[in-house]
């Protein structure tokens, strides 16, 4: 009887030790698996990736465009028996025709190697491919002449919180350029957005939206032909100083931007 006592005693005592390593290795072991991840953890990664891509850039020649989190998959799954969704984010960048490749070997070049980025240049397309970390991927293409697109994405995941953008509300962008494109057009924003992102340097980068009626034509007589970066029917971006400006046309409405930081 004693020595079964003991035994279970053992037995207990094992567990517990199993539980204890479990729980040790759940809270400080690193993820082996994007399934062993949240959304949640995928941000911060995200967030790095394009903040290392706008800090590659040339500021004289560039013009950036961030965006949001969105999603891309409102249900897929993670596991056979765990649901889940994914999320990308995304940084337009606007440069000078035929300049389009070489913004790509320009980022590439300035990643770290731990990304094992690459670039394929062909007759037809311009493609960079990254491995964030995180189980994050990183892709950038040429979207249209002397436009970039360079997108992160998630992956399939699960969502365990609201997926929102850390804007305190003590901090506001600086809205003055976009504000002076709308005063050059005698024009009324009709709604107002912003998009930051904290960048490797600590700083902030942001980008401030502003939707409005009427036609460019008028803001595109008034700034320097040397500040301009890319002047094509829909989009038309060039520098403010610190600020890189870009206002694009479509059904009848313009999307004017500033983007400055970090």
């Amino acid at each position: 009887m004693k020595r079964r006592h003991w035994i279970v005693a053992g037995v207990a005592a094992w567990a517990l030790v199993v539980g204890v390593l479990a729980y040790y290795s759940y809270r400080n072991d690193h993820p082996t698996s994007r399934e062993q991840t949240t959304i949640a953890d995928a941000l911060p990664t995200m967030d790095t990736a394009l903040g290392r891509v706008h800090a590659a850039l040339d500021p004289a020649t560039t013009v950036s465009v961030l965006g949001g989190y969105t999603r891309t998959e409102r249900s897929c799954r993670v596991t056979s028996a765990r649901e889940g969704t994914r999320f990308e984010r995304v940084l337009i960048v606007y440069t000078k025709k035929d300049q389009e490749p070489a913004v790509l070997d320009r980022v590439k070049s300035a990643l770290p190697a731990g990304y094992g980025a690459s670039v394929t240049h062909t007759a037809s397309s311009h493609v960079l491919n990254a491995d964030a970390g995180g189980f994050v991927a990183m892709r950038g293409g040429v979207t249209a002449p002397g436009t970039v697109r360079f997108t992160v994405d998630s992956g399939c995941r699960v969502q365990d919180k609201a997926v929102t953008e850390a804007i305190p509300p003590s901090e506001s962008a600086n809205r003055a350029p976009v504000q002076a494109v709308l005063d050059t057009l005698g024009q009324s924003a009709e709604s107002w957005s912003t998009h930051r992102l904290t960048c490797q340097s600590g700083g902030t980068l942001w980008t401030v939206e502003a939707t409005a009626p009427g036609d460019a034509a008028k803001a595109r007589t008034t700034v320097p032909p040397a500040a301009v970066v890319l002047d094509d029917p829909k989009v038309f971006a060039y520098r403010a100083g610190a600020a890189g400006v870009s206002i694009r046309t479509g059904d009848g409405e313009l999307v004017i931007t500033s983007t400055a930081g970090c």
